[in-house]
């Protein structure tokens, strides 16, 4: 059955579908790049999620920030199971409320709000994992671990955003296209 065999309900499943596979693909491509090497990676889910979430629903933003946050945590091996969760759903959620309400969907806002996430995340896992705790060296996390990360991050996501742009461009409906089509029925 070819694309255009395919009623409107049937077509937008199969655009759905090819998104959805390509972005957990490339999400386990993220998952794959955090675990190699050893020293300083980008979190390379932080700037995916945003280039997702910019164009998805709130329910679909904090189920893909919840996955995301586990397997963050056991990428790092985190004693506090969830916390990464917890942080990637605000993150996340706020993210698609930004850009449906305040931003334009470009790679500079991608940028920007990137850079702002990742030093929140940053932040708070310096504060809740090593601060908090009056660890010797804390310091030493946040000046050599916390801080090159997030420059780190911030220069992959203009790549992610790149990656992820044509498929948004290919296999998200069209508002202008769907509302035409509505009209006629």
């Amino acid at each position: 059955m070819s694309l255009k065999n395919m009623t409107r309900i049937q077509r937008i499943r199969y655009c759905a579908a090819v998104r959805w596979t390509v972005y957990i693909i490339y999400l386990l491509i993220c998952a794959v790049l955090i675990n190699t090497g050893k020293g300083v990676h980008p979190i390379y889910f932080i700037p995916m999620c945003i280039c997702i979430c910019m164009n998805e629903g709130e329910y679909t933003s904090a189920v893909l920030g919840g996955v995301t946050g586990l397997v963050l945590d056991q990428a790092y091996g985190r004693a506090f199971f969830g916390f990464s969760s917890i942080i990637l759903i605000a993150i996340c959620v706020g993210t698609t409320i930004v850009f449906r309400h305040y931003l334009f969907k470009n790679a500079l806002n991608a940028v920007i709000m990137t850079g702002v996430s990742v030093f929140v995340y940053q932040l708070l896992d310096y504060f809740f994992c090593y601060a908090m705790w009056n660890y010797d060296g804390s310091g030493y996390v946040f000046s050599q671990i916390s801080v090159p990360c997030i420059f780190y991050t911030i220069a992959v996501s203009p790549i992610i955003y790149l990656a992820v742009k044509p498929i948004v461009n290919r296999f998200y409906p069209k508002k202008e296209i769907m509302a035409q089509i509505t009209m006629k029925m």
